[in-house]
Protein backbone atom coordinates (compact mmCIF):
# COMPACT_ATOMS: atom_id res chain seq x y z
CA UNK A 1 0.00 0.00 0.00
CA UNK A 2 1.44 3.36 -1.03
CA UNK A 3 1.71 6.48 1.13
CA UNK A 4 -1.10 8.08 -0.88
CA UNK A 5 -3.43 5.12 -0.30
CA UNK A 6 -2.70 5.10 3.45
CA UNK A 7 -3.31 8.85 3.62
CA UNK A 8 -6.66 8.56 1.83
CA UNK A 9 -7.88 5.71 4.04
CA UNK A 10 -6.70 7.54 7.16
CA UNK A 11 -8.41 10.80 6.14
CA UNK A 12 -11.66 9.06 5.20
CA UNK A 13 -11.92 7.48 8.65
CA UNK A 14 -12.87 10.80 10.28
CA UNK A 15 -16.19 11.17 8.46
CA UNK A 16 -15.41 14.62 7.07
CA UNK A 17 -17.87 16.04 4.51
CA UNK A 18 -17.02 15.14 0.93
CA UNK A 19 -16.03 18.60 -0.37
CA UNK A 20 -13.90 19.35 2.69
CA UNK A 21 -12.29 15.94 2.53
CA UNK A 22 -11.34 16.34 -1.11
CA UNK A 23 -10.01 19.85 -0.47
CA UNK A 24 -7.87 18.43 2.34
CA UNK A 25 -6.48 15.87 -0.14
CA UNK A 26 -5.57 18.63 -2.57
CA UNK A 27 -3.59 20.40 0.16
CA UNK A 28 -1.92 17.28 1.56
CA UNK A 29 -1.75 13.96 -0.27
CA UNK A 30 0.72 11.96 1.85
CA UNK A 31 0.94 11.17 5.59
CA UNK A 32 3.97 13.44 5.86
CA UNK A 33 2.22 16.31 4.08
CA UNK A 34 -0.86 15.86 6.27
CA UNK A 35 1.24 16.00 9.41
CA UNK A 36 2.87 19.19 8.14
CA UNK A 37 -0.50 20.70 7.27
CA UNK A 38 -2.10 19.87 10.62
CA UNK A 39 0.83 21.12 12.70
CA UNK A 40 2.20 24.10 10.76
CA UNK A 41 -1.10 25.28 9.25
CA UNK A 42 -3.39 24.31 12.12
CA UNK A 43 -5.56 27.40 11.72
CA UNK A 44 -6.25 26.63 8.08
CA UNK A 45 -6.93 22.97 8.93
CA UNK A 46 -9.36 23.96 11.68
CA UNK A 47 -11.15 26.32 9.32
CA UNK A 48 -11.52 23.53 6.79
CA UNK A 49 -12.69 20.59 8.92
CA UNK A 50 -13.52 22.20 12.27
CA UNK A 51 -11.27 22.73 15.27
CA UNK A 52 -12.38 19.59 17.13
CA UNK A 53 -11.91 17.33 14.11
CA UNK A 54 -8.54 18.90 13.25
CA UNK A 55 -7.31 18.28 16.80
CA UNK A 56 -8.56 14.69 16.70
CA UNK A 57 -6.82 14.12 13.37
CA UNK A 58 -3.55 15.51 14.70
CA UNK A 59 -3.68 13.14 17.69
CA UNK A 60 -4.22 10.16 15.38
CA UNK A 61 -1.37 10.77 12.96
CA UNK A 62 0.57 7.93 14.55
CA UNK A 63 1.03 4.56 12.91
CA UNK A 64 -0.76 2.77 15.74
CA UNK A 65 -4.06 4.41 14.81
CA UNK A 66 -3.75 3.35 11.18
CA UNK A 67 -2.86 -0.23 12.18
CA UNK A 68 -5.85 -0.47 14.50
CA UNK A 69 -8.08 0.99 11.79
CA UNK A 70 -7.02 -1.52 9.15
CA UNK A 71 -7.19 -4.39 11.64
CA UNK A 72 -10.78 -3.39 12.45
CA UNK A 73 -11.69 -3.41 8.78
CA UNK A 74 -10.00 -6.77 8.25
CA UNK A 75 -11.98 -8.36 11.09
CA UNK A 76 -15.17 -7.17 9.41
CA UNK A 77 -14.08 -8.65 6.08
CA UNK A 78 -13.68 -5.19 4.56
CA UNK A 79 -11.03 -4.30 1.99
CA UNK A 80 -10.34 -0.61 1.34
CA UNK A 81 -9.75 0.45 -2.25
CA UNK A 82 -8.46 4.03 -2.08
CA UNK A 83 -8.59 6.53 -4.94
CA UNK A 84 -4.84 6.10 -5.55
CA UNK A 85 -5.02 2.31 -5.61
CA UNK A 86 -4.38 0.43 -8.89
CA UNK A 87 -7.63 -1.44 -8.12
CA UNK A 88 -9.69 1.75 -8.21
CA UNK A 89 -11.82 1.66 -11.43
CA UNK A 90 -10.62 4.19 -13.97
CA UNK A 91 -14.15 4.96 -15.22
CA UNK A 92 -15.18 5.91 -11.68
CA UNK A 93 -12.02 7.95 -11.19
CA UNK A 94 -13.03 10.15 -14.13
CA UNK A 95 -16.38 11.40 -12.76
CA UNK A 96 -16.62 14.85 -11.19
CA UNK A 97 -16.97 13.60 -7.61
CA UNK A 98 -15.33 10.16 -7.23
CA UNK A 99 -15.40 8.52 -3.78
CA UNK A 100 -12.13 8.84 -1.88
CA UNK A 101 -12.32 5.24 -0.64
CA UNK A 102 -14.41 2.24 -1.69
CA UNK A 103 -15.18 -0.11 1.20
CA UNK A 104 -15.52 -3.57 -0.28
CA UNK A 105 -16.58 -7.03 0.84
CA UNK A 106 -16.04 -9.87 -1.59
CA UNK A 107 -14.16 -10.28 -4.84
CA UNK A 108 -12.45 -6.94 -5.52
CA UNK A 109 -10.98 -8.23 -8.79
CA UNK A 110 -14.45 -7.60 -10.29
CA UNK A 111 -13.64 -3.89 -10.17
CA UNK A 112 -11.14 -4.39 -12.99
CA UNK A 113 -13.62 -6.03 -15.39
CA UNK A 114 -16.12 -4.54 -17.86
CA UNK A 115 -19.25 -3.49 -16.03
CA UNK A 116 -22.88 -2.85 -17.00
CA UNK A 117 -25.57 -1.50 -14.65
CA UNK A 118 -29.17 -2.66 -14.37
CA UNK A 119 -31.48 -0.65 -12.11
CA UNK A 120 -35.19 -0.63 -11.34
CA UNK A 121 -37.68 0.63 -8.81
CA UNK A 122 -39.21 -1.17 -5.85
CA UNK A 123 -42.50 -1.34 -7.80
CA UNK A 124 -41.28 -3.58 -10.60
CA UNK A 125 -44.05 -5.79 -12.09
CA UNK A 126 -43.45 -9.55 -11.65
CA UNK A 127 -43.09 -10.22 -15.38
CA UNK A 128 -40.53 -7.41 -15.70
CA UNK A 129 -38.62 -8.76 -12.69
CA UNK A 130 -38.39 -12.16 -14.39
CA UNK A 131 -37.26 -10.55 -17.62
CA UNK A 132 -34.67 -8.53 -15.71
CA UNK A 133 -33.27 -11.69 -14.14
CA UNK A 134 -32.85 -13.23 -17.58
CA UNK A 135 -31.15 -10.11 -19.00
CA UNK A 136 -28.79 -9.96 -16.02
CA UNK A 137 -27.96 -13.64 -16.35
CA UNK A 138 -27.20 -13.35 -20.08
CA UNK A 139 -25.27 -10.08 -19.81
CA UNK A 140 -23.16 -11.41 -16.93
CA UNK A 141 -21.42 -13.60 -19.52
CA UNK A 142 -19.87 -10.40 -20.91
CA UNK A 143 -20.05 -7.85 -18.08
CA UNK A 144 -20.00 -7.65 -14.32
CA UNK A 145 -23.56 -6.57 -13.48
CA UNK A 146 -23.78 -3.49 -11.23
CA UNK A 147 -26.93 -2.61 -9.30
CA UNK A 148 -28.18 -1.55 -5.88
CA UNK A 149 -29.79 -3.74 -3.25
CA UNK A 150 -33.35 -2.37 -3.25
CA UNK A 151 -36.31 -4.70 -3.46
CA UNK A 152 -37.81 -4.98 -6.93
CA UNK A 153 -35.75 -4.27 -10.05
CA UNK A 154 -32.36 -4.15 -8.30
CA UNK A 155 -33.05 -7.46 -6.55
CA UNK A 156 -34.00 -9.07 -9.87
CA UNK A 157 -30.77 -7.86 -11.51
CA UNK A 158 -28.61 -9.10 -8.64
CA UNK A 159 -30.45 -12.43 -8.47
CA UNK A 160 -30.02 -13.02 -12.19
CA UNK A 161 -26.29 -12.32 -12.19
CA UNK A 162 -25.39 -13.94 -8.86
CA UNK A 163 -24.98 -17.54 -10.10
CA UNK A 164 -22.09 -16.35 -12.28
CA UNK A 165 -20.48 -14.49 -9.36
CA UNK A 166 -20.14 -11.49 -11.67
CA UNK A 167 -22.20 -8.96 -9.72
CA UNK A 168 -21.48 -5.78 -7.76
CA UNK A 169 -24.06 -4.28 -5.40
CA UNK A 170 -23.46 -0.64 -4.48
CA UNK A 171 -24.89 0.25 -1.08
CA UNK A 172 -26.13 3.53 0.41
CA UNK A 173 -24.96 2.53 3.89
CA UNK A 174 -21.95 1.13 5.68
CA UNK A 175 -21.17 -2.59 5.63
CA UNK A 176 -22.20 -3.01 9.29
CA UNK A 177 -25.81 -2.64 8.12
CA UNK A 178 -28.19 -4.29 5.66
CA UNK A 179 -30.94 -2.45 3.83
CA UNK A 180 -33.61 -3.48 3.12
CA UNK A 181 -33.82 -6.16 5.79
CA UNK A 182 -35.78 -8.44 3.43
CA UNK A 183 -32.60 -8.75 1.33
CA UNK A 184 -30.28 -9.78 4.17
CA UNK A 185 -29.67 -13.26 2.73
CA UNK A 186 -29.12 -11.85 -0.76
CA UNK A 187 -26.71 -9.22 0.57
CA UNK A 188 -24.70 -11.85 2.43
CA UNK A 189 -24.51 -14.01 -0.70
CA UNK A 190 -23.25 -11.11 -2.79
CA UNK A 191 -20.57 -10.42 -0.17
CA UNK A 192 -19.39 -14.02 -0.48
CA UNK A 193 -19.94 -14.76 -4.19
CA UNK A 194 -19.74 -11.29 -5.78
CA UNK A 195 -18.83 -7.88 -4.38
CA UNK A 196 -20.47 -5.35 -2.06
CA UNK A 197 -19.24 -1.76 -2.47
CA UNK A 198 -19.94 1.44 -0.54
CA UNK A 199 -18.23 4.78 0.00
CA UNK A 200 -19.54 4.98 3.57
CA UNK A 201 -17.75 4.00 6.78
CA UNK A 202 -18.95 0.65 8.18
CA UNK A 203 -21.04 2.20 10.95
CA UNK A 204 -23.05 4.56 8.70
CA UNK A 205 -26.74 3.67 8.73
CA UNK A 206 -28.95 3.87 5.62
CA UNK A 207 -30.55 7.28 5.12
CA UNK A 208 -32.79 8.44 2.27
CA UNK A 209 -30.46 11.31 1.33
CA UNK A 210 -27.55 8.89 0.81
CA UNK A 211 -29.19 7.07 -2.12
CA UNK A 212 -28.84 9.83 -4.76
CA UNK A 213 -25.11 10.08 -3.96
CA UNK A 214 -24.85 6.28 -4.16
CA UNK A 215 -26.40 6.35 -7.65
CA UNK A 216 -23.43 8.29 -9.07
CA UNK A 217 -21.21 5.31 -8.19
CA UNK A 218 -23.49 2.87 -10.03
CA UNK A 219 -23.49 5.14 -13.09
CA UNK A 220 -19.78 5.85 -12.82
CA UNK A 221 -18.70 2.22 -12.61
CA UNK A 222 -20.63 1.04 -15.66
CA UNK A 223 -20.16 1.36 -19.42
CA UNK A 224 -23.93 1.50 -19.81
CA UNK A 225 -27.15 1.42 -17.79
CA UNK A 226 -30.43 -0.42 -18.37
CA UNK A 227 -33.47 1.01 -16.58
CA UNK A 228 -36.06 -1.76 -16.23
CA UNK A 229 -38.74 0.11 -14.28
CA UNK A 230 -39.44 3.40 -12.59
CA UNK A 231 -42.22 5.90 -12.00
CA UNK A 232 -42.03 9.53 -13.04
CA UNK A 233 -40.11 10.47 -9.88
CA UNK A 234 -38.16 7.24 -9.37
CA UNK A 235 -34.56 7.25 -8.19
CA UNK A 236 -33.71 5.31 -11.35
CA UNK A 237 -34.05 8.63 -13.18
CA UNK A 238 -31.16 10.03 -11.15
CA UNK A 239 -28.95 7.11 -12.13
CA UNK A 240 -29.93 7.43 -15.81
CA UNK A 241 -29.32 11.20 -15.89
CA UNK A 242 -25.93 10.78 -14.24
CA UNK A 243 -24.97 8.02 -16.67
CA UNK A 244 -25.97 10.24 -19.58
CA UNK A 245 -23.88 13.11 -18.20
CA UNK A 246 -20.89 10.75 -17.91
CA UNK A 247 -21.21 9.78 -21.56
CA UNK A 248 -22.57 6.29 -20.86
CA UNK A 249 -25.16 4.52 -23.02
CA UNK A 250 -28.61 4.42 -21.41
CA UNK A 251 -31.23 1.80 -22.26
CA UNK A 252 -34.81 1.37 -21.03
CA UNK A 253 -37.62 -1.16 -21.24
CA UNK A 254 -40.72 0.23 -22.99
CA UNK A 255 -44.10 0.14 -21.21
CA UNK A 256 -47.69 0.34 -22.37
CA UNK A 257 -49.77 3.50 -22.10
CA UNK A 258 -50.84 4.22 -18.52
CA UNK A 259 -48.40 1.78 -16.88
CA UNK A 260 -47.27 3.79 -13.86
CA UNK A 261 -44.43 1.38 -13.07
CA UNK A 262 -42.82 2.27 -16.39
CA UNK A 263 -43.72 5.93 -16.81
CA UNK A 264 -40.13 6.90 -16.04
CA UNK A 265 -38.79 4.42 -18.62
CA UNK A 266 -41.05 5.83 -21.33
CA UNK A 267 -39.97 9.37 -20.44
CA UNK A 268 -36.31 8.37 -20.74
CA UNK A 269 -36.93 6.81 -24.15
CA UNK A 270 -38.58 10.03 -25.33
CA UNK A 271 -35.56 12.04 -24.22
CA UNK A 272 -32.39 10.00 -24.77
CA UNK A 273 -32.56 6.32 -23.74
CA UNK A 274 -32.47 3.53 -26.31
CA UNK A 275 -35.69 1.53 -26.42
CA UNK A 276 -34.72 -2.01 -25.46
CA UNK A 277 -36.90 -5.06 -26.01
CA UNK A 278 -34.18 -7.64 -26.64
CA UNK A 279 -30.63 -8.34 -25.54
CA UNK A 280 -29.24 -7.62 -28.99
CA UNK A 281 -30.14 -3.93 -28.55
CA UNK A 282 -27.56 -3.78 -25.76
CA UNK A 283 -24.99 -6.23 -27.08
CA UNK A 284 -24.60 -4.60 -30.49
CA UNK A 285 -23.92 -1.22 -28.87
CA UNK A 286 -20.81 -2.68 -27.24
CA UNK A 287 -19.70 -4.75 -30.22
CA UNK A 288 -20.64 -8.04 -28.62
CA UNK A 289 -21.78 -10.90 -30.85
CA UNK A 290 -24.52 -12.19 -28.60
CA UNK A 291 -26.73 -15.14 -29.46
CA UNK A 292 -29.72 -13.92 -27.53
CA UNK A 293 -31.13 -17.30 -26.54
CA UNK A 294 -30.29 -20.91 -27.05
CA UNK A 295 -32.94 -22.94 -28.77
CA UNK A 296 -35.23 -24.45 -26.13
CA UNK A 297 -36.98 -27.66 -27.05
CA UNK A 298 -40.76 -27.49 -26.68
CA UNK A 299 -43.47 -30.08 -27.00
CA UNK A 300 -46.38 -29.41 -29.36
CA UNK A 301 -48.70 -28.23 -26.51
CA UNK A 302 -45.91 -26.08 -25.02
CA UNK A 303 -45.25 -24.47 -28.39
CA UNK A 304 -48.97 -23.73 -28.89
CA UNK A 305 -49.33 -22.12 -25.46
CA UNK A 306 -46.11 -20.14 -25.79
CA UNK A 307 -47.05 -18.77 -29.21
CA UNK A 308 -50.48 -17.78 -27.92
CA UNK A 309 -48.94 -15.90 -24.98
CA UNK A 310 -46.53 -14.03 -27.23
CA UNK A 311 -49.56 -12.11 -28.49
CA UNK A 312 -49.94 -10.55 -25.04
CA UNK A 313 -50.91 -11.17 -21.43
CA UNK A 314 -53.79 -13.66 -21.40
CA UNK A 315 -56.27 -15.13 -18.92
CA UNK A 316 -56.27 -18.90 -18.42
CA UNK A 317 -59.78 -19.30 -19.89
CA UNK A 318 -58.91 -17.27 -22.99
CA UNK A 319 -55.75 -19.32 -23.37
CA UNK A 320 -57.85 -22.48 -23.20
CA UNK A 321 -60.07 -21.23 -26.02
CA UNK A 322 -57.09 -20.32 -28.21
CA UNK A 323 -55.14 -23.53 -27.72
CA UNK A 324 -58.07 -25.97 -27.36
CA UNK A 325 -56.44 -27.30 -24.19
CA UNK A 326 -58.49 -27.86 -21.04
CA UNK A 327 -57.61 -25.70 -17.99
CA UNK A 328 -56.16 -28.65 -16.06
CA UNK A 329 -53.99 -29.53 -19.09
CA UNK A 330 -52.85 -25.93 -19.34
CA UNK A 331 -51.73 -25.84 -15.71
CA UNK A 332 -49.01 -28.45 -16.24
CA UNK A 333 -47.92 -26.93 -19.55
CA UNK A 334 -47.68 -23.46 -18.01
CA UNK A 335 -45.66 -24.82 -15.10
CA UNK A 336 -43.15 -26.38 -17.50
CA UNK A 337 -42.90 -23.17 -19.53
CA UNK A 338 -42.26 -21.20 -16.34
CA UNK A 339 -39.48 -23.62 -15.40
CA UNK A 340 -37.93 -23.05 -18.84
CA UNK A 341 -37.99 -19.29 -18.28
CA UNK A 342 -40.40 -18.62 -21.12
CA UNK A 343 -43.60 -17.72 -19.26
CA UNK A 344 -44.47 -15.83 -16.08
CA UNK A 345 -47.62 -15.74 -13.96
CA UNK A 346 -49.05 -12.23 -13.66
CA UNK A 347 -51.56 -13.14 -10.94
CA UNK A 348 -55.30 -13.63 -11.24
CA UNK A 349 -54.86 -16.62 -13.61
CA UNK A 350 -53.17 -14.42 -16.16
CA UNK A 351 -49.92 -15.28 -17.90
CA UNK A 352 -47.41 -13.63 -20.23
CA UNK A 353 -44.49 -14.71 -22.41
CA UNK A 354 -41.02 -13.49 -21.41
CA UNK A 355 -39.27 -13.83 -24.78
Amino acid sequence: MTEEERAEIWLDSFGVEYNKKMRFCELATTPHAMAEFLSRRSGEAAALVGKETAERMQKKLNGEYFRSLTEKYAKKGIECVAYSSPLYPEDLRQIADPPLVLYCRGNTSLLAERKFAIVGSRHTPPQIARLTERYASELSRHFVIVSGMADGGDTAAVTGALPSGRVISVLANGLDHVYPECNRDLCERVGKEGLLVTEYLPEVKPRSYLFPARNRIIAGLAEGVLVVSGGEKSGTRITADLAMSYGRDVFAFPYGVGASAGAGCNALIKEYAKLTDNLVDIAETFGINLTETEEIELTVPERAVYEALREGETHLLQLSERTKLLPHELSSVLMLLEMKGLVVSCGGNRYAALK
